[in-house]
């Protein structure tokens, strides 16, 4: 994955009627779990079960494999049935299964790289039907009851996730990854219609290899945070918040720095300009100014807890920012 060193921003924001602040919507970049910069190549190996439906190892396999290409951060994604065909092309030992026992052969013809396998833990569809009874008036204001009832489905997928070294079959990782999603009919004085579990199951694969690719490979994220207005003092705040909506954030910057200029303004308002600016300082990846902004605005208002939360935040995302870097290589 090949992305820009900055943090890209796309924000959107949303006025609440009753308040002066904004909801802000923004793109991250977030580092996976597992540091894997030194593994050029990445292999999928088996996926184990021993629940009937063996189809679905096969299916959750192929999920990650996929996902696993569309992160484009690694230079080759080796499929299982090509790690066979490449093992029998060189007369080595193939056992039918690609694990750690295998690992230390792959690596003999990949060099560095780095071997996912793995093994359902949990493949299980749970179904329940509840029922309420409650009076209802027809047109002529007559009651008559009525039965509700209601069908609940839950499809549980976990896998258990182990990620080495093929070189020296050293564990990287291990993980299990559990995903539950759910559906329900409903009824009244009848039986609920059946629910189709596919979709069920279907979305939870999709969920499972989600979780899968963040844990091996860095990836962008949506987050939110909130921006401050101040209509009476500081109206050019909401200038501001256009320009970074607009993306011209450099502008913006200019407009927040004068606002904690200003020392003829109430210390809530100056509190809100210092806040708004070390906001945005925080998620263009300028971290130190960020904190010494966010901080002044703390030592206005003591007690706000969206201040400290947003200090917190800056370190945290500070912290982030820089295994990301670390793991795309952007910062050599």
């Amino acid at each position: 994955m090949k992305t820009n060193a900055g943090i890209l921003l796309v924000l959107s924001l949303f006025l609440l009627a009753s308040c002066a602040t904004t909801s802000i919507n923004y793109w991250v970049n977030r580092p996976a779990e597992i540091n894997l910069h030194d593994f050029p190549q990445i292999a999928i190996g088996d996926i184990e079960t021993a629940f009937p439906e063996v189809q679905h190892a096969y299916a959750i396999r192929d999920a990650f494999t996929i996902k696993l290409i569309r992160s484009d951060f690694f230079d080759a994604v080796l499929d299982r049935q090509h790690l066979e065909s490449l093992m029998q092309e060189h007369y080595l030992a193939w056992s039918g299964l690609m694990d750690e026992d295998s690992a230390w052969q792959l690596g003999q013809l990949l060099g560095a790289s780095a071997l996912v396998y793995g093994s359902v833990t949990r493949d299980e569809y749970r179904e329940n039907i509840t029922q309420r009874e409650f009076t209802r008036k027809d047109k002529q204001g007559n009651a008559y009851p009525v039965t509700e009832y209601v069908r609940k489905g839950e499809y549980f997928l976990s896998v258990s996730v182990r990620v080495i070294d093929t070189q020296t079959s050293r564990i990287l990782g291990i993980r299990e990854l559990s995903v539950r999603n759910s559906g329900q009919t409903s009824a009244e004085n009848a039986q609920p219609e059946l629910i189709d579990i596919e979709p069920l199951y279907r979305q939870s694969v999709e969920d499972l290899a989600e979780q899968f690719v963040r844990m091996v490979a860095p990836y962008k994220q949506v987050t939110q945070a909130t921006y401050e207005l101040d209509k009476t003092y500081l109206p050019e705040m909401a200038l501001a918040r256009k320009l970074i909506i607009n993306g011209s954030t450099g502008q913006a910057l200019d407009i927040l720095y004068e606002a904690t200029l200003k020392n003829d303004i109430p210390i809530k308002s100056l509190a809100k300009a210092y806040y708004n600016l070390g906001l945005l300082q925080t998620y263009i990846g300028d971290f130190d100014n960020a904190l010494w902004n966010l901080n002044q605005a703390l030592s206005l208002r003591p007690s706000s807890k969206r201040y400290s939360n947003a200090i917190r935040i800056c370190h945290e995302e500070q912290d982030k920012a820089a295994r990301f870097l670390q793991q795309t290589g952007e910062g050599d």
